[in-house]
């Protein structure tokens, strides 16, 4: 806008150019100033929380950005909408078209386990019970005492195996009378929240635990005899969560090393509470090195934890297995007063289905990717068992 002023009898003259953004400003209320100054602040700190994950590194702070992509979404979307009535000014458009690279960035990594995605795991086409096997997963949470609950729950459902996470001497006394049922059990109680049990129907073979990188966090690999005969190895697992002081290194090397074990098995499973989702990078590379299919993709996501919480739900609990099964029945169970929902899958070995479905191929770049893993766990001085 432009201001004439009259100097004596001369002609009114320009004295001083106001543009419009200007204008506005002028008018602008104190409150309003400061919420378009927080709204900003606001927009810059969500975005880095998309960024600053698809750094290529172990740092806890960093990781822990890996988990709720599903909320950083919703949560872009909101600060957009309050960005559209300031977005007259230059800022609030870049706010909201970085925000919108936020939500693609987001979007890459959760679209393959969303509802439309492609199945990675076909559906089952066999109705040969001998052929099937029932799987229940859950991390009990040690201060939990309510251990009717997840004997009810196993009562109800009647998996052929049931492998526990966090499991005390106290969780082993109450969990006794699955004794009657469950002919094969292997169990390591312990008291540091990563005691783990495996109690199965089917014979259990070669059962031992491993510490695969740190030694008071165990895992169990033991082989399970299908009533078709079938062989199939089982890798129970729990490595440690990234939090405050503590990176990823050692879950990322331990995730590998796992990986790695199984791969040239002709049938395997890998389950558990991985402290990881799905879309990380940690466990697209697990998948890569492993082999493994993921039955989530494409179904769903399935969030097992926090079963506290009706907001801040991830899918930590997760089943991955070989290209010669299929899927019959995937879905989380009702809570048995643990921070995390048990997860329910049910798989039928199809050897033909190895021709229809591909696991994840392992290239240069992610091979050199899982070995910096295992060798930065390994400068930390924690030398893993010798397979």
């Amino acid at each position: 806008m432009i201001v004439f002023q009259q100097q004596g009898d001369q002609k009114l003259v320009p004295t001083e150019t106001i543009t419009e953004e200007h204008s506005g400003s002028s008018t602008e209320s104190p409150v309003r100033k400061w919420v378009y100054r927080c709204v900003i602040l606001l927009a810059g700190v969500a975005v880095l929380t998309a960024l600053l994950p698809l750094l290529p590194v172990d740092w806890w702070w960093v990781r822990i950005g890996d988990f709720p992509r599903v909320q950083l979404l919703f949560a872009y979307v909101v600060v957009m909408l309050v960005l559209f009535p300031f977005w007259h000014k230059t800022a609030a458009k870049t706010g909201v078209f970085l925000l919108t690279i936020s939500c693609s960035i987001q979007l890459f990594w959760i679209f393959p386990y969303l509802p439309f995605a492609p199945h990675e795991v076909e559906w089952a086409e066999s109705a040969d019970p001998q052929t099937r096997l029932r799987i229940m997963t859950a991390n009990v949470y040690q201060e939990n005492q309510n251990a009717e609950a997840v004997l009810s729950l196993i009562e109800q459902e009647q998996p052929h195996i049931v492998v526990l996470c966090e499991v005390n001497a106290r969780w082993i006394r109450d969990l006794k009378p699955l004794e009657k049922s469950y002919g094969w059990r292997l169990t390591h109680p312990l008291e540091n929240t990563y005691g783990i049990a495996v109690y199965s129907r089917l014979p259990l073979e070669s059962a031992r635990i491993r510490s695969m990188i740190k030694q008071e966090i165990p895992s169990i690999d033991a082989r399970v005899k299908l009533p078709s005969g079938q062989f199939v190895r089982l890798f129970a697992v729990h490595p440690n969560p990234p939090r405050p002081g503590e990176d990823t290194t050692k879950r990322d090397a331990e995730l590998v090393l796992v990986g790695r074990e199984v791969r040239d098995s002709p049938s395997a499973i890998v389950l558990g509470d991985l402290n990881d989702v799905g879309w990380s990078r940690t466990t697209n590379l697990f998948q890569e090195v492993s082999g493994l299919l993921d039955p989530r993709k494409g179904r769903g996501l399935y969030p097992t934890y926090d079963a506290t919480s009706s907001i801040w739900r991830y899918p930590l609990d997760y089943l991955f297995h070989s290209d010669d099964f299929r899927i019959v029945k995937l879905g989380t169970l009702p809570s048995i007063g643990s921070d995390h929902f048990p997860l329910l899958v049910e798989l039928s070995h199809e050897p033909e289905a190895a021709v229809t479905q591909e696991g994840p191929h392992l290239d240069g770049g992610d091979q050199e990717d899982a070995s910096d893993a295992v060798d930065s766990a390994r400068e930390l001085k924690e030398t893993p068992e010798e397979p």
